[in-house]
């Protein structure tokens, strides 16, 4: 019970507090993309730890790390094997029915969203399919005066764009921004943006579930800035970014492209700087979303469980 009470203590710690802390940091000159991994790890821990916390409850024995928490908490752990079972077995059936309904509401509304995804990206690919005109450069383009890209996810995806971006910018703006809707289909961004929408539908009065899509959308377009930055330049994709920008067609539902963010766009462009080794930047993010929390929460328990053991023996 000691290692699901550290577990649970995570999870909300994470839930609660991550979203602050995150959107501070989003001030600061961390690449996007460690920023990106970041909210990544913070969900997944979140909802790791707190299924870990109800296996941990209906475990038969003692859980694996259940010994070495408990030598951390001792007299809290003592506190704890004072109560009676059926309180534990209890706690274990509630919190499994629980994790049950969450399954059961997000399979439904995964296959809802999978639905309506699935049929915008048919509508897309139908209509483009007529409209559009294909060249040696796997993009779908339209006979449009106005300057704007865009990427369908799919299998495959494809990027779509007008003749507008070779009429208003150059030849390298016109590459930053299809290197930048690119890289959404390669980072596979779209299905970020929806398990975040599914999530924050799951989960609606949960602080960080209920923040992660509108910041995730942003730290997606980031970046992408970032990788087109790398592949043309940053003065490049901040030049094509501010004609894009100023174009008023709207982005259609259901795909990613150049957003009106161009202030923080460009802020951000200009002061990020770039890891030299960022695979491992963005694993380091999201393994101290997790055991930064899990740290804390062991701590606050071990300084509980000193006062516990001070005032068992003052009494």
């Amino acid at each position: 019970m000691t290692l699901a009470l550290v577990l649970l203590l995570g999870a909300a710690l994470i839930s609660i507090a991550a979203p602050r802390m995150l959107v501070t940091l989003a001030g600061t000159s961390l690449p996007p993309g460690v920023l990106l991994a970041a909210w990544l790890g913070s969900l997944g821990g979140a909802l790791f730890l707190g299924a870990s916390a109800v296996v941990t409850l209906a475990w038969p024995d003692h859980a694996p790390a259940e010994t070495a928490v408990e030598a951390v908490v001792r007299c809290l752990s003592a506190v704890s094997h004072a109560v009676q079972p059926w309180i534990t077995e209890t706690m274990a059936a509630v919190g499994a029915l629980g994790v049950l309904a969450v399954v059961v509401r997000a399979v439904i509304l995964g296959r809802r969203y999978a639905r309506e995804q699935a049929r915008l990206r048919t509508y897309h690919r139908d209509v483009v399919a007529i409209v559009a005109r294909s060249r040696d450069d796997d993009v779908m383009w339209l006979a449009h005066p106005m300057p704007m890209a865009y990427s369908v996810a799919g299998r495959p995806g494809f990027v779509v764009a007008t003749d507008g971006l070779s009429d208003f910018l150059t030849t390298g703006e016109r590459d930053a921004v299809l290197a930048h809707e690119r890289a959404h289909l390669r980072g596979s961004h779209h299905l970020i943006v929806t398990t975040c929408d599914i999530l924050a539908a799951v989960f609606p009065a949960v602080p960080l579930f209920a923040s992660a899509p509108a910041a995730v959308k942003t730290l997606v377009e980031l970046t992408a800035d970032q990788h087109a930055a790398q592949a043309t330049s940053t003065a490049t994709v901040c030049s094509a970014l501010t004609v894009v920008s100023a174009s008023t067609l709207s982005q259609p539902a259901g795909t990613l492209g150049l957003s009106n963010e161009t202030s923080l766009r460009l802020r951000t462009l200009n002061i990020s700087w770039r890891t030299r080794w960022p695979r491992l930047s963005y694993a380091t993010a999201a393994a101290l979303s997790v055991t930064m929390p899990m740290a804390t929460a062991l701590a606050g328990l071990a300084m509980i469980s000193t006062t516990v053991c001070l005032l068992a023996t003052t009494v």
